[in-house]
């Protein structure tokens, strides 16, 4: 699918949570999801997890990012994009002191509905989250987690 308009989507002042979807596969006509992130000091990110269905990439605007993608260690700072290719098990943290801004973008598009589903999840919840559940919505979007330690 082609997107033949033009879109704008503006800055959200208003942000709550550390990643947004800026724009998914609804706007884009399945072709990619872009978002961003602002990482706190010393935040892990997601578990090491492979993707069987995307490819993703993350640039960073400011802050130095920690990347694990296929057993290499990267440190990933402004104005530097690392690729993290489907069915290659990655991982990334802020182990630094300062706030981390990105901009990910995942291709195709489809992702956003995993987070969505996710979201929706824990909103619901009552007490702790149940972490087969959440494995079992990954693996419904392709993605299953990776042996390895943790960054932080």
């Amino acid at each position: 699918m082609t997107i033949t308009q033009p879109f704008l989507i503006p800055a959200d002042e208003q942000r709550r949570d550390p990643w947004r979807i800026v724009a998914g596969g609804d706007r884009t006509g399945g072709l990619v999801t872009i978002g961003d992130a602002h990482i706190p000091p010393r935040t892990p990110g997601p578990g090491r997890h492979t993707h069987s269905r995307e490819d993703e990439a993350i640039y960073v605007t400011s802050g130095l990012l920690t990347v694990d993608v296929g057993g290499q260690r990267h440190q990933v700072g402004p104005g530097s994009l690392i690729w993290l290719p489907r069915g290659i098990p990655h991982t990334f943290a802020n182990l630094s002191d300062q706030t981390v801004r990105t901009v990910g973008v995942i291709t195709p598009s489809g992702l956003e509905n995993m987070f969505a589903e996710i979201a929706a999840y824990l909103a619901a919840l009552t007490g702790p989250p149940d972490p087969d559940t959440i494995t079992v919505i990954n693996a419904r979007y392709g993605v299953t987690p990776a042996d390895g330690p943790p960054l932080i």
